[in-house]
């Protein structure tokens, strides 16, 4: 089973806002596998993986 990450610990994760990851998930850059709108929750290797791309065109 994929590791489960809430907006609070993607944040810390990713070393941005709360505020940010929502917008991020908006902008179809983070996927909720949630059924809840409200509260988002990402797959663990997903937000990593992003982490990782982002770090290599220049940060997130």
């Amino acid at each position: 089973m994929d590791d489960i990450l809430t907006v609070e610990q993607t944040a810390e994760f990713l070393g941005i806002t709360d505020v940010r990851v929502k917008r991020l998930v908006r902008e179809s850059l983070l996927n909720n596998v949630s059924d809840d709108a409200e509260n988002p929750q990402f797959k663990a290797d997903e937000v990593k993986r992003y982490k990782e791309l982002a770090d290599r065109i220049g940060g997130i």
